[in-house]
């Protein structure tokens, strides 16, 4: 259960305590057209959104190689009731047949939102463990031509195969990331963009649109890779504007189906995968977060429900006394300027400063029509997220440059350079609400096996600032806080 009381509630929304909200702007709900959430669901499951794939008849000869090429694992958690090959397929994959009639495999929406939470798997969770530091092309173009004839494969199932490896070709100077855990996602989009046609969404293995990553300055970066970390699905039916940033507004849909667009060829496609996520949205919107399930000192909870009402609801909203009841909760949905967040700028400057040309490009789309990006309306800056389920979604801030809420709580003890102790989802740091984690050395005078584990925060895109709101608490009110966090 929740222990902060509904009188609390009440009060805590009718306080006029200063904070960092008065500086907040308030982001409207925009029109959403309704969809059936189990329908949904199985179209999550086992819908062919993703258009292409690798032909299925790989994955019953090299599982491993496949699952490898797709960033997946063969041995992943499988997921009940779903349907045909699917139901003995990893939970981050579909089977599904393309357009050309070819029975192909490809990753799903888990691969990036399907997490581990206390050895549980979570749909909706941000993946924190995927590994994006290699090049997506190599392990598919491991897989030399006259093998794929030696599988017999028939023609079209070759043609979808070096398709694939094309599209991964295009996309891997984007993909790449500098630690286990990070997620292309801000990137992605933008390949996407710059390889299909603005008005026919027609693909090239060229980029067909102009683009360099600038600073303040103007001055191209060297390596623009932007560092983000998946947020949960459940809180989208909090927020009336999707990402950390808040662009986008209107219909969420339309950011989902841009996201699965690497084998749409035109825009028919495009509103045939457009119909099916508008489902998807309805069963995204119908998630609730996962509970913590371990022990809680409901005392010390109490005395945290107190500081957080007074302290933290103001910009992270109120929550109801039974977590299945997140109806009852408040939201404020502001958007905080950065000069007061003070965390890391270049997502929220992304469409902005280093690359406005790529919003242009979405607006001016298919993809605009259902879902506007609006960066700079009416400031740059990040929403305040909603923090149910907030235990099992380590680590912190946009970027995830932070392990643990007790950081969050404490910007001064957080590291420069950190590692990840290890991946079991069931080590969770309970104290500190997080991760365990340790100190570690620059990447830059490391093998690539080891680099890839450490978070620089000194990187571009990358810095653990800001938030320093729990700097004036104390050692208690700040145990007392990550207490009743946990009964969110």
């Amino acid at each position: 259960m929740r222990f902060l009381p509904l009188a609390l509630l009440l009060c805590s929304c009718q306080k006029d305590t200063p904070g960092p909200w008065d500086e907040g702007a308030f982001l409207a709900a925009g029109t959403t057209e309704s969809g059936d959430a189990e329908r949904g669901r199985e179209l999550l499951l086992n819908g062919d959104y993703m258009t292409c794939g690798i032909p299925y008849t790989l994955w019953e000869t090299g599982g491993e190689l496949i699952a490898g090429a797709l960033g997946g694992d063969p041995d992943a958690p499988r997921i009940e009731g779903r349907s045909g090959k699917n139901a003995d397929m990893p939970f981050d994959m579909n089977v599904f047949t393309a357009p050309d009639g070819t029975e192909v495999m490809n990753s799903n929406c888990l691969g990036c939102h399907g997490g581990m939470a206390d050895g549980e798997l979570v749909i909706g969770l941000g993946n924190a463990t995927a590994d994006f530091t290699s090049d997506p092309a190599s392990t598919a173009g491991a897989i030399p031509s006259e093998l794929l004839e030696g599988f017999g494969l028939d023609d079209a199932e070759i043609a979808q195969f070096e398709m694939m490896t094309r599209r991964a070709e295009a996309i891997a100077d984007y993909a790449v990331m500098r630690t286990i855990g990070n997620n292309p996602a801000e990137s992605l989009a933008v390949v996407l963009m710059i390889h299909h046609d603005r008005d026919t969404l027609n693909w090239s293995d060229e980029p067909v649109t102009d683009m360099v990553i600038v600073d303040e300055d103007g001055v191209p970066v060297d390596e623009p890779i932007v560092t983000s970390d998946p947020p949960p699905w459940w809180r989208a039916k909090k927020k009336n504007a999707l990402f950390y940033n808040g662009m986008a507004r209107g219909d969420q849909r339309g950011t989902m189906a841009l996201a699965t667009s690497v084998c749409v060829e035109d825009v028919g496609r495009a509103m045939e995968v457009d119909d099916q996520f508008k489902h998807i949205h309805a069963y995204l919107l119908s998630i609730i977060a996962p509970k913590y399930t371990r022990k809680i000192n409901r005392e010390l909870a109490d005395d945290g429900a107190e500081i957080f009402a007074e302290q933290c609801a103001g910009c992270h909203g109120t929550y109801a006394e039974k977590a299945e009841n997140d109806k009852a909760d408040t939201y404020p949905n502001l958007l905080i300027p950065l000069d007061v967040i003070g965390t890391d700028p270049v997502v929220a400057n992304a469409g902005v400063i280093h690359a406005p040309e790529m919003v242009d490009w979405y607006n001016d789309s298919f993809y605009g029509e259902i879902t506007k990006m609006v960066p700079d309306d009416p400031f740059p800056g990040y929403m305040p997220p909603p923090l149910d389920g907030i235990w099992a979604t380590a680590p912190f801030f946009h970027n995830g440059s932070v392990p643990s809420i007790e950081l969050v709580l404490n910007s001064s003890a957080r590291p420069k350079r950190w590692k990840r102790v290890d991946l079991d989802s069931d080590n969770l740091d309970e104290k500190a609400l997080g991760w365990p984690w340790e100190q570690a050395e620059d990447p830059a005078e490391m093998e690539f096996e080891d680099a890839k584990w450490v978070y620089d925060t000194t990187e571009w895109s990358q810095s653990n600032a800001g938030h320093t709101f729990g700097d004036s608490l104390d050692r208690d009110e700040r145990r007392a806080v990550i207490e009743y966090l946990k009964t969110l």
